[in-house]
């Protein structure tokens, strides 16, 4: 299978831009992602939209601690991305397993992703490739934004999108690959903690230039939408947990321009410091919410997996089911047959065969051992909105 292929199959905003481009109406193939990280008096809340004119589905999955696991290609040296994963995980997905588009683990890390035209990838070198499969690898191995920009040393990057990234120590990163190099933008760096499809730091510049005037008007789609975002985060003074998520939906909700037709898949919030995540989607609105900690989350145990439009309200734990291998090969050839990308279904069993081959690790026993819990704010338990 082609490397872009492969890549092009996990980057819906991608695909859309690409059918635009064969004739079909601009308009209903806009790039129109958009994340935003609130920090609520040092609890992070990251929240991210999924927005396109056609329905699309999408699947959550509860991934363990403790496999080992192997990326798909060699780098310069012949090498092959191999790694243990440290901490377990919610991911969503478009595409299937072990391919995230959102997520969180267990120590709170948390992130969302967006198209961006702009991407130029780092160049082959001695440093192991990651496509689909590196948001996942960095669900499994850090804790913080710092791990994040760190993995740069270890693993290349192969993709056509950049990241929002928020941990629940309060840090925040945007992640973007221009010019062949990893791009991080941090701290102070960080004119608002907003990110749609365009550079950040072009997007930010024009916030800045124009944010007194308050007129967006001109701009394009992206530009306008981060700085609606820019300005509605600028006025948050803080409060309670529920508010802080009730906010963060409110933005994502306004990030659109009214001269557009809004079409939001879906809107996902991560409480980084209760470890929960709220979700909501088109065809089903309700808001619905899970508990990381409420799985048994030790390597061995079934990986678990919903449908994110499956008929549920509340607290969808219980809506789980251990994780069924042609319901992940049926959602993956879905996802495949909805945008006319051909495939080969011999490789792609043998795609599928190996991320669910996966072992445990023999050392260390990381599967059976109980990662340390996250601190929560005192007195402070999950909402439930």
């Amino acid at each position: 299978m082609d490397i872009r292929r492969l890549v092009a199959m996990g980057c819906a905003c991608w695909l859309l831009a690409g059918a635009a481009g064969k004739g079909e109406a601009s308009e209903a193939f806009t790039d129109d992602c958009s994340s935003l990280a609130l920090n609520n008096r040092g609890q992070n809340i990251l929240g991210g939209n999924l927005d396109f004119t056609q329905d699309v589905d999408g699947m959550l999955y509860i991934l363990k601690r403790g496999e080992v696991k192997t990326g798909l290609s060699a780098g310069a040296s012949g090498s092959v991305a191999q790694w243990t994963a440290k901490y377990a995980s919610v991911a969503f997905s478009l595409v299937g397993y072990q391919h995230a588009w959102a997520g969180m683990n267990e120590r709170g890390l948390a992130f969302s992703t967006m198209r961006l035209e702009g991407t130029v990838n780092p160049p082959p070198d001695e440093r192991p490739p990651l496509t689909m499969m590196w948001p996942q690898y960095i669900l499994d191995t850090c804790e913080t934004v710092e791990d994040v920009i760190a993995s740069d040393d270890l693993v290349r990057i192969w993709t056509v999108d950049h990241f929002l990234f928020a941990d629940r120590y309060g840090g925040v990163a945007v992640i973007e690959f221009l010019d062949g190099e990893m791009v991080a933008h941090t701290g102070t760096e960080l004119c608002a903690t907003v990110l749609t499809n365009s550079v950040y730091s072009q997007a930010c510049s024009l916030w800045e230039s124009f944010r007194a005037e308050g007129d967006y008007s001109y701009f394009d789609n992206s530009i306008v939408r981060f700085c609606q975002g820019a300005d509605i985060l600028a006025e948050f003074v803080g409060g309670s947990t529920r508010h802080a998520v009730e906010f963060t939906f409110d933005t994502l909700r306004e990030m659109y321009p009214p001269r557009l037709r809004r079409h939001t898949q879906w809107s996902i919030v991560f409480d980084t410091l209760n470890l929960r995540v709220y979700f909501k989607t088109r065809q089903e609105p309700e808001l619905r919410w899970v508990d990381l900690e409420a799985f048994d989350l030790r390597c061995g145990k079934p990986v678990m997996m919903l449908g994110i439009n499956e008929l549920e309200s509340g607290d969808v734990t219980e809506a789980f089911t251990a994780y069924d291998s042609e319901r992940n090969r049926k959602f993956r050839e879905s996802y495949y047959d909805a945008w006319n990308l051909a495939y080969d279904p011999a490789e792609m069993g043998r795609l599928l065969q190996h991320l669910e081959s996966f072992p445990c690790a023999p050392s260390r026993r990381l599967g059976t051992r109980r990662v340390a819990p996250v601190e929560r704010r005192p007195g402070g338990p999950a909402i439930t909105p």
